[in-house]
């Protein structure tokens, strides 16, 4: 029986890390509309939250989109 080679596949462990933060920021989904104590001068508002996590959702998916691509454009590649 041949031994199979284990390869590290770092691109690939970035994007799972990336999909599991998005499954996060998607169940601990945050509105605008929660908010119901008026906001004070010197903190950040709802709204600023909520483009803040829509942001940075964007960017986890980019990294978990371009992780498995690559990843997998490897794959095939070898």
């Amino acid at each position: 029986m041949a031994k199979r080679e284990i390869k590290n596949n770092s691109l690939a462990m970035i994007a799972t890390v990336a999909l599991v933060g998005m499954l996060a920021s998607a169940i601990g989904f945050f509105s605008p509309g929660y908010c119901t104590v008026p906001q004070q001068d010197d903190w950040t508002s709802c709204e600023a939250i909520a483009q803040q996590r829509n942001i940075g959702s964007i960017a986890l998916f980019v990294v978990c989109l371009v992780g498995f691509t690559v990843s997998l454009s490897k794959r095939r590649k070898g």
